[in-house]
């Protein structure tokens, strides 16, 4: 057969010569340190796996706190000559683990997050209610009413239930707010209509979500829970040097994983409760922890004054 006569001959000088720019691009950041941490991830026993329930951001702030006020310390771990030795490199994963525990929890979270069309309706939602409340505030204001329903909160829910109220308001009181603002019969069918769907298919934060979770979802979910084990192994390490260093005030220099700043709200909790959930929590069994370590590693630190929240749950 002749070149010219074969369908899928291409001409030499039409293929593309590779270069430099056309090779893979290599994984960086987040990315990175979730690659160099995979491997470490999958070796975890299942039965140590379990569902992790705290702030990713919050352990990596912690975690790269406690392993900068070690690795600090370098100089004087290594002047004691009858001491352990310690692992700096071991020491320094401990970010690595905390930085690959962000990527894979904000891909566990993403996943499945909004049922189909819901944000458009919750957006038309909080379009209407824009309207019915500066149509509130004018009767109010020109005294053809005595006061304006308290806004249930900025969430959907609150929008929700805000687009009710309203447009319950204006339906009863037609007769004396026809004509005085350009709030209109179909915008009040619209906001009674929006609140009532939007109230029966928004699940409040914390409700139980029966929706089967795909494999894929399945996958990042275990993924993050497996990272976790790893990041809690690695900065017990930590925790450990930190004992050996500072004794007793240990966690004056290096801070619990979990631990906040006392009366401080979580970034979650700061969000308004009617927000929808964006996954149930995913199942898991066994606890975190690491073997015991060598004879020649630091010893376990004493006491923490902080009291860190739980991360997992049975």
């Amino acid at each position: 057969m002749s070149d010219k006569t074969r369908k899928s001959w291409i001409p030499p000088e039409m293929i593309a010569t590779p270069t430099p720019s056309m090779a893979p691009l290599a994984p960086v950041g987040l990315e990175a340190s979730w690659e160099q941490t995979r491997a470490d991830a999958a070796r975890v026993d299942p039965r140590d796996v379990t569902t992790f329930t705290g702030t990713p951001v919050v352990v990596l702030h912690n975690v790269r706190a406690g392993v900068e006020a070690v690795l600090a310390e370098r100089a004087w771990f290594e002047a004691q000559a009858d001491g352990p030795t310690l692992d700096f490199a071991r020491v320094a994963s401990a970010t690595e683990a905390a930085e690959a525990l962000v990527l894979t929890a904000n891909r566990a979270a993403r996943r499945g997050r909004a049922k189909p069309g819901l944000r458009e309706k919750i957006q038309r939602a909080r379009k209407a209610l824009v309207a019915l409340r500066a149509g509130a505030d004018a009767l109010l204001a020109a005294g053809i009413i005595d006061e304006v329903p308290d806004s249930s909160g900025t969430g959907p829910t609150g929008v929700a239930r805000d687009c009710v109220e309203l447009a319950s308001l204006f339906r009863t009181k037609r007769a004396q707010t026809r004509h005085a603002t350009a709030v209109t019969p179909a915008l009040i069918q619209e906001a009674a209509t929006l609140g009532t769907e939007l109230l029966a298919e928004i699940t409040p934060k914390g409700a139980p979500v029966s929706r089967q979770r795909t494999e894929t979802e399945k996958a990042a979910a275990d993924d993050r829970d497996r990272v976790a084990v790893v990041v809690t192994a690695r900065y017990h390490y930590v925790e450990r040097a930190a004992g050996w260093r500072w004794g007793a005030a240990a966690s004056e220099h290096v801070p619990a994983m979990l631990a906040r700043e006392a009366g401080r709200r979580d970034a979650d909790d700061a969000e308004a409760e009617e927000e929808e959930d964006d996954d149930a929590l995913d199942a898991g069994e066994g606890t975190t922890g690491e073997d015991d370590a060598a004879s020649d590693e630091p010893a376990a630190p004493a006491a923490r004054k902080q009291t860190p929240r739980s991360a997992t749950k049975r």
